[in-house]
């Protein structure tokens, strides 16, 4: 019995007393349940070219790939022990141990968790080309995004070596800021392509890019679990003040 008890206060991953079993019951059937996201599909409209050279700069986007991914909360609450956990734990350890119930429920997550692309730049002038000065404009379903949703932050301050090409990843809105069917546009604004001998601007371009945006639901089975005993009263404050969620892949 001491040897429970001692292996108990270890970790908060392994140090429960497990008192849902009983001697002379069968195995239990595993309760599942049904989780699900809405997953985006994003292709390019009629009409626009993936690939949009002006000036010797040939930049193209391509969104990125969106999946479900099932994730799990760890939820740890006290609770009040049966008497089959009391007897098997002596009343004077019972004082520095807490009777808690974990519960780890699943969920699915579409991953990214926004409007994603990658910007490929092919420089082929013979001066080096950069992002900085540009502007990323995002429209979706007619309206524009306001540009604290928008991180082009790695676009802007791209460098790409004459005659060489780079990729950048730019950001958009939330996906949740997306309605389920729609259009979303992306504008590059004031991309500089020409420059004098002094490095004075002498010439800019803009490119456009649309998508047909749609969802499509992604689910599958998962199984929620709950374990119950006791731990170290400082593992549970622990546990309780830092809740978890683990990735399951």
């Amino acid at each position: 019995m001491k040897s429970i008890i001692q292996f108990t206060s270890i970790s908060i991953a392994s140090l429960f007393v497990i008192t849902g079993c009983q001697t002379g019951q069968g195995p239990t059937t595993p309760q599942t349940t049904m989780i699900s996201c809405q997953v985006p599909t994003l292709a390019a409209v009629e009409g626009t070219k993936e690939a949009q050279e002006k000036g010797g700069v040939e930049i193209s986007i391509v969104p990125a790939l969106y999946k479900g991914v099932q994730k799990e909360k760890k939820t740890v609450e006290q609770v009040k022990p049966p008497f089959a956990a009391l007897i098997l734990v002596p009343s004077e350890t019972q004082n520095s141990q807490v009777y808690v119930r974990e519960s780890t429920i699943p969920y699915m997550e579409t991953e990214p968790s926004r409007l994603q692309f990658t910007v490929r730049v092919n420089n082929k002038l013979s001066r080096v080309f950069r992002g900085q000065g540009s502007v990323v404009q995002f429209n979706v379903g007619g309206k524009l995004i306001p540009f604290d949703k928008v991180d082009y932050k790695e676009f802007l301050n791209g460098i790409v070596p004459p005659r060489n090409e780079t990729e950048f990843t730019i950001y958009g809105p939330t996906l949740d800021l997306v309605q389920n069917k729609g259009t979303v546009g992306i504008f590059l604004y004031d991309v500089v392509t020409a420059t004098d001998v002094a490095g004075n601007v002498t010439e800019k371009q803009n490119y456009e890019w649309y998508f047909s945006y749609t969802t499509q639901l992604a689910q599958q089975q998962a199984e929620p679990k709950r374990k119950e005993g006791f731990i170290d009263s400082d593992a549970y404050h622990r546990a309780v003040m830092r809740p978890s969620l683990q990735t399951t892949h």
